[in-house]
Formats: structure tokens, C-alpha cells, sequence
């Protein structure tokens, strides 16, 4: 796998211990609430989700549109499809859910059939942020929205972790994001891709019990791809933050940037 296309083609081919921690971390929390409310989504609308993931925002958007809503929910993942696929079966919700396996970057719908396009953490991915935003103008509705919440590494921090330990780390991973500082890019985005209003909002829910160990074993693990940082520098990091969250002194935050654009 080449490092100049990791950042896209890690998704589409996904080692078995990645995919178990992913449903351990893209799991439903009260937390993500209010990352969803300004999307306003409500019964009857059509719905997409870029990124699906392993499904748990679709089983939420299929919640929330109702009997008389659909949603549309969009991966490169084919492992990630047929998990949404499988958790809306158990549901008994699929008849309201299409999926799409995407092969390239355009998004397979007619123009002007959504009310709401959630992007979750996605846009650090995509490889034109910019063309991204004029998709969703193109497939929303008159007066949809575009809601998209992502993070700017910069601003992740894990205590104990010595700051330039832990960007150090992030910077040896940083081939695994195309954009790793999309969070403060979003607002120009959106308002470059022409939308009539955008409002942005910065939410950040502390972890003081070791959710964001998680990725920050992913991040280790693309660090280790990479090569360019000593292992025993990425272990300490991981030894730190572990050794903090058993001794009571662990806390992590990840600040998410929340732009809603509306057509």
C-alpha cells in the first residue's frame, strides 16, 4: 500500500483488529447529540451519510427520519457496508436505507434529492475538500443542509502526554489524512462552495475514560507504517496515556469543528 494513497486506500482494505476497534469507537454516545443537533434533522426528510462507517449515525438518521423518511449512507468500505447493512436488518429499518459502495469521489445521486448531507469525521479523508462541498450543493435540496464534523489534529490533546511527543507521533501518521487540519477549513470551504449560509460551532467533550485510546492506537499504527519515528517513541506515548487512564490522571479531548451550510 502506498503511502501517497494511504489515506484513502486504509479504508477500502481494513485489517480485522482495525474494524473491531472502530466498532468500539464509532459507537452511539449521548455525547454526539449535540454534534448532530444544528443538522435539524426531522421525520419524513431523505437523508445521506457520507462515510457510514460501521453504521451506528445511519441507525441514528433512520431513527430520526422515520417511517416516511429514507436515508442514503455512502462508504468505500465494502467491509463498513455490509455492517450498516447488517446492524439496519437486525433493526428492521432497511427498507428505509440504500446503500452505496463509492469507487470514485462523485456521489451517485440525481441533483437536488437530498434535505441533509452528515459528513462525520469523512472530510479529513476526501481527496478535494472543495469538490466534496460542491457535491453537496449539487445533490441538496433548496434549503438543505450540509453538516459536517471533523477534527484539526493540532488541537487533540491526551494528558500526561508531553505535547511534542504527541504531535510528533500525529506528524509521523500524518499520511493517513489528507487534510489532518480540516477542522479549521470547513467554514471556508462551505462558503466557498457558494452556500447561502453557514454557521460553525466548536464542541469538545472531555475523556477521562480512555474512549480516545482508541484512535490513538490507530494513530500509532500509522505511525509504525510510516517508519519515521523510532518505535520506542510511539510506545511511550501509548504507555503514557495507558498508564494515566489506570492511575485516575488520564484526560483527552479532541475539539470538533461543526459547520452547517445551508443551500
Amino acid at each position: 500500500m502506498s503511502l501517497d494513497s494511504y489515506y484513502k486506500d486504509h479504508w477500502v482494505e481494513i485489517e480485522d483488529e482495525r474494524l473491531d476497534r472502530y466498532e468500539k469507537m464509532f459507537q452511539w454516545s449521548p455525547a454526539f447529540e449535540r454534534l448532530l443537533e444544528p443538522a435539524d434533522i426531522t421525520p419524513g426528510q431523505t437523508v445521506g451519510d457520507l462515510g457510514c462507517g460501521p453504521g451506528f449515525l445511519t441507525l441514528q438518521l433512520l431513527e430520526r427520519v422515520g417511517p416516511e423518511g429514507h436515508v442514503h449512507s455512502f462508504d468505500v468500505s465494502a467491509d463498513f457496508i455490509e455492517r450498516t447493512r447488517a446492524k439496519a436488518d437486525a433493526a428492521g429499518l432497511s427498507d428505509r436505507l440504500t446503500m452505496h459502495h463509492l469507487t470514485d469521489s462523485g456521489l451517485p445521486l440525481e441533483d437536488a434529492v437530498l434535505d441533509r448531507i452528515v459528513a462525520k469525521n469523512v472530510m479529513v479523508y476526501v481527496d478535494d475538500p472543495a469538490e466534496t462541498f460542491r457535491e453537496f450543493q449539487r445533490i441538496l435540496k433548496k434549503g438543505g443542509k450540509a453538516h459536517a464534523i471533523d477534527s484539526d489534529f493540532a488541537m487533540v490533546a491526551i494528558d500526561p502526554v508531553p505535547p511534542a511527543e504527541w504531535r510528533a507521533l500525529v506528524d509521523a501518521a500524518a499520511h493517513a489524512f489528507r487534510t489532518p487540519n480540516i477542522g479549521r477549513k470547513l467554514y471556508g470551504l462551505a462558503q466557498a462552495a457558494g452556500f447561502a449560509d453557514v454557521q460553525v460551532q466548536i464542541l469538545a467533550t472531555p475523556d477521562i475514560k480512555g474512549r480516545m485510546l482508541n484512535f490513538a492506537q490507530n494513530i500509532a499504527g500509522y505511525a509504525r507504517e510510516a517508519g519515521t519515528l523510532d518505535d520506542a517513541a510511539i510506545q511511550r506515548v501509548l504507555d503514557i496515556a495507558t498508564t494515566a487512564l489506570d492511575d485516575g490522571t488520564y484526560f483527552a479531548v479532541n475539539p470538533q469543528f461543526v459547520v452547517t451550510a445551508t443551500v
